[in-house]
């Protein structure tokens, strides 16, 4: 024996960041996922996420651990009670709530029980807009702002620096190859047909713009989970040239896609995020049921269409937004 003792090494802190809302909250979140990752560059950072997007997370460089939250945001006794165990044992020094829902404001309650309550919660380092925390963001103007620049005003409370454009440079280091019914150097456009809010574009249309971009030589190339049968159905037979990927291509996969694409439309949803990220041109279709100043695809690669009705949409409209240039 020496006589010395070599001191353990210290834990790292322990951070939990909330983002379960899915991929077409979680893309143009990883911006401010990164910037949480630069600021705690030494902490054991665990990521509360859907179970839709844990696989994609599970890639990017930002979490030391993924955890999957299986309440989707219901009432589900059982499980709330066994997220909430999990959560409290965790030991976290701080907790960046990017979701603030009513389902993440009940996990605040449910980690903190009694201290959660008003008057004694100032010492709780919970980043979000519980009133009364020690990372509270409370900026009344919050519900006009675009979810993006409300991220950045959050995090900058919190002591978090600058929330860049989300950034999928490192989605290059994960995907080795994966197989094609076509060469990715020839013309094709990615057509996401996954629902947004609201009543979805009626599938013929999707057939009709399957075709018209056959005629003008481009692969149609449908991507993304969620979408219904009738419209895969509907496109198959408008354009039997198309091609149909709907929940084969990974979303690493179709990060890979969208680099090569000539474009990519689709109402209001995840994919549609990945595609803009991706700078991929992309023409997003929206109604009245969500609204592009607060949550809208950013990229000076982007073209929102918008009517009341994503009916009132014509296709036409569509190839001409696809084939206009872009910067």
């Amino acid at each position: 024996m020496s006589g010395f003792e070599t001191a353990a090494p210290a834990a790292k802190p322990r951070i939990l960041v909330i983002s379960a809302q899915g991929l077409a909250r979680f893309v143009p979140a990883l911006g401010a996922l990164g910037a949480i990752r630069a600021t705690h560059r030494d902490a054991h950072i665990v990521l509360l996420t859907a179970p839709s997007t844990s696989t994609f997370a599970a890639t990017a460089p930002y979490f030391d651990e993924i955890w999957t939250d299986d309440t989707g945001g219901a009432l589900d006794v059982r499980l709330l009670w066994a997220l909430r165990a999990r959560l409290k044992a965790g030991a976290f020094e701080r907790v960046y709530d990017l979701d603030t829902t009513p389902h993440s404001r009940r996990l605040f309650w449910l980690m903190y029980g009694r201290r959660a309550l008003p008057l004694h919660r100032a010492g709780i380092p919970w980043s979000g807009t519980i009133p009364g925390t020690a990372l509270t963001y409370g900026d009344p103007r919050r519900d006009a702002m675009h979810l993006v620049d409300r991220w950045a005003a959050q995090l900058k409370i919190a002591g978090v620096g600058a929330v860049l454009r989300p950034d999928l440079s490192w989605v290059a280091r994960q995907v080795e190859s994966f197989t094609l019914p076509f060469r990715m150097t020839a013309p094709f456009v990615l057509i996401s047909a996954t629902p947004g809010p609201g009543t979805p574009w009626p599938a013929e249309r999707y057939g009709e713009l399957a075709r018209a971009l056959a005629m003008n030589g481009e692969i149609p190339v449908l991507v993304g989970a969620g979408i219904p049968p009738e419209i895969s159905t509907t496109v198959a037979e408008f354009c039997p040239s198309a091609v149909d990927l709907a929940a084969r291509a990974t979303v690493n996969e179709t990060v890979f896609l969208a680099w090569a694409a000539t474009g990519a439309t689709g109402p209001d949803n995840g994919v549609m995020h990945l595609t803009a990220a991706a700078g991929c041109p992309t023409v997003v279709l929206y109604n009245a049921a969500s609204d592009p100043a607060l949550v809208g695809q950013r990229g000076n690669r982007v073209s929102i269409l918008r009517r009341k009705q994503l009916s009132e949409i014509p296709v036409g409209e569509i190839v001409a937004a696809l084939e206009a240039p872009k910067k």
